[in-house]
């Protein structure tokens, strides 16, 4: 894969202004469940992991599903048993781009396949072994397989959910090239939940914490056609598809802002959705209640298919 290009010509943001964008974007600092950063992280991962493992044993899995040539590009089914046109739930993990893998993802899998859904976890190549630009390309080769595989199977509900840097990869997914590649497919998609996302990189391929040797592969080409807050949405207006977006309490003021942001920005391209901020969470229980059948955005899952 191609070297990471250089951070770009822009001239640096003080150092003031820097150490605040680290802590604004350092998710783990924001939490009130522990006393540390480390703590929460240290929890997150572990119940993940268990909870993907339990998933993986007690579910019918079809386990590495090929959508491409490189070794990452692979997902997994959950609830394989069901019928071939039962609704599709597709999961796309978090971790800034670098981090975690289907195999610690699954977390969200049983209540939703006790309920009838077939349910995808993807996997990605991770940064720096590709630049951000090419992890999103993997990511519109995965949704083009996706879609096919749904339209084959005669499945006619189809949701996408994504936390964190996953939100970011549905929300650049979604441009106008992806929609005219996959054509009439794109009509199977009739809910997206960007929850916790990352919708603007401008301060962030700054910070040392994320884009540590611009890791990411970011420069002052590339960053604005990367990033969602930027982008043009005017090829959705009209179609099905409902854009939620959620954000924990607890998440930084910029995380918080940068939710409200994208739906409005969606909302001037006339694509219908919801924003809810939810009390109480922080950046990881906000995807790690979606074990949990009664959780808020759980129940907007199952409940969105009753209105086919």
């Amino acid at each position: 894969m191609m070297e990471a290009a250089a951070a770009g010509s822009v001239s640096a943001p003080s150092a003031e202004l820097v150490e605040r964008w680290e802590k604004e974007y350092s998710p783990s600092e924001w939490t009130k469940r522990f006393r540390t950063a480390g703590e929460v992280i240290d929890h997150h991962v572990k119940f993940v992991t268990e909870v993907s493992n339990r998933n993986r044993k007690e579910l019918k899995c079809d386990l590495d599903v090929e959508y491409g040539s490189e070794d990452s590009e692979k997902f997994d089914i959950y609830g394989d048993n069901l019928p071939d046109d039962a609704p599709l739930f597709v999961y796309i993990h978090g971790g800034y781009w670098q981090m975690l893998s289907k195999k610690e993802s699954a977390y969200c899998a049983k209540p939703l396949v006790e309920r009838g859904f077939r349910v995808i976890i993807l996997d990605y190549e991770l940064c720096p072994k590709v630049t951000l630009a090419e992890l999103v390309s993997q990511i519109k080769c995965a949704g083009e397989y996706i879609l096919n595989y749904a339209e084959e199977n005669r499945v006619r509900h189809v949701s996408i959910a994504g936390h964190s840097a996953g939100a970011h990869l549905i929300a650049a997914m979604l441009d106008r090239q992806f929609v005219a590649t996959v054509g009439d497919e794109i009509r199977l998609v009739k809910h997206v939940y960007l929850i916790s996302g990352v919708f603007k990189l401008d301060e962030l391929r700054h910070t040392q914490s994320v884009n540590a040797k611009n890791l990411l592969g970011l420069n002052d080409a590339n960053v604005r056609g990367l990033t969602p807050l930027e982008m043009d949405y005017g090829h959705l207006r009209g179609l099905p598809v409902q854009v939620h977006v959620s954000v924990a309490e607890n998440d930084s003021a910029v995380f918080k802002q940068m939710a409200k942001d994208m739906h409005e920005h969606l909302e001037r391209f006339g694509v219908q959705g919801s924003l809810h901020v939810l009390p109480e969470l922080d950046h990881f229980d906000i995807v790690e209640k979606l074990a949990e059948k009664d959780y808020f955005i759980t129940k907007a899952i199952l409940d969105s298919f009753s209105e086919k």
